[in-house]
């Protein structure tokens, strides 16, 4: 039996569903954050031992982990048992959507389950060289204002658009403008490129954005240019349509497994480029062509106050 708890977790019922674990499995809580599982049923782990799990207890069929962390630990997956699954809550786009994440012959895969936002984990599971603050507050006024009505949302497609753009950019995370006109309740997804301005699309279709009169206007094209992408090319993929594989980061003291090469899953029809690595993204040249196709909305500079 699962109990319910109450936890800063957005949606606990739904990720205690999400975890699928079933009667007679052995199961592995790493509890960075609150404890969701009965401490009757499942061993758990915490603290400085959440990196390192349970070797002893080994192997387990579910390894459930109850914050947002950078990435996966190398002990975890080699706690798992053959066709075992760890689901947990790996930083993406300044959110932690819960990735269930197998062993293949080729290495860590993963698939999203369950979109949310945990609370972040601290210490070796997340170092601050390979995370984004998932909370920036940015000084205001706005500088462009793009009015909503030419893209459509819901809820449920502006998580699915969200997860897209990180997929596609490094730079997209989460964040809030100190503007009274910007209302946090419209959604929080945002484009950061901190030398030239910060784009915001919310969930009625606007575009607000900071800095630079001629920076940030690239910022916008660029973000639009990408919206456009998966509201008309892909036609809006779903986020649980995504897979990646992983690469072992070894640069920070205690290597962790990072999310590698998003794609859109078999079945869907379009693959999309991977996310440049960081060490290789490069802000565009002043000579670059501006985006012209597909046609979108220009942006208008905010009123002056």
């Amino acid at each position: 039996m699962i109990k319910q708890q109450n936890t800063a977790c957005p949606a606990t019922d739904e990720f205690l569903a999400a975890v699928d674990i079933r009667a007679g499995q052995r199961v592995l809580q790493v509890a960075v954050g609150d404890r969701l599982l009965d401490p009757d049923e499942v061993t758990t782990v915490s603290g400085d031992a959440a990196y390192l799990g349970d070797p002893l207890g080994a192997p387990y069929d579910r390894i459930v982990v109850t914050a947002g962390v950078a990435g996966i630990s190398p002990h975890w997956l080699d706690q798992l048992a053959p066709g075992g699954v760890i689901y947990a809550p790996v930083a993406h786009g300044g959110m932690h959507p819960v990735l269930a994440v197998t062993k293949r012959a080729a290495g860590p895969h993963a698939r999203p389950v369950l979109w949310g936002d945990f609370p972040p984990a601290t210490g070796l599971l997340r170092p601050d060289a390979l995370f984004h603050d998932p909370h920036r507050v940015l000084r205001g006024p706005a500088t462009y204002r793009v009015p909503g009505g030419h893209l459509s949302l819901t809820e449920d497609n502006y998580q699915d658009l969200w997860f897209f753009l990180a997929a596609r950019d490094a730079r997209i995370t989460r964040a809030e403008l100190d503007d009274p006109d910007f209302d946090p309740s419209m959604g929080l997804l945002a484009k950061h490129e901190p030398a030239h301005g910060t784009a915001w699309i919310q969930t009625d279709g606007s575009i607000v954005a900071v800095g630079d009169s001629n920076t940030a206007l690239a910022v916008v094209n660029l973000l639009l240019a990408q919206a456009t992408q998966w509201d008309k090319t892909l036609d809006r993929p779903e986020f649980t349509q995504w897979q990646c594989g992983f690469q072992l980061d070894q640069l920070v003291s205690h290597p962790l497994w990072l999310p590698h090469r998003w794609q859109l899953s078999p079945g869907a029809t379009t693959r999309v480029s991977p996310v440049e690595p960081r060490a290789a993204r490069r802000w565009p040249s002043a000579t670059r062509p501006a985006v012209t196709s597909p046609p979108r909305p220009r942006p208008a500079a905010a009123p002056s106050r």
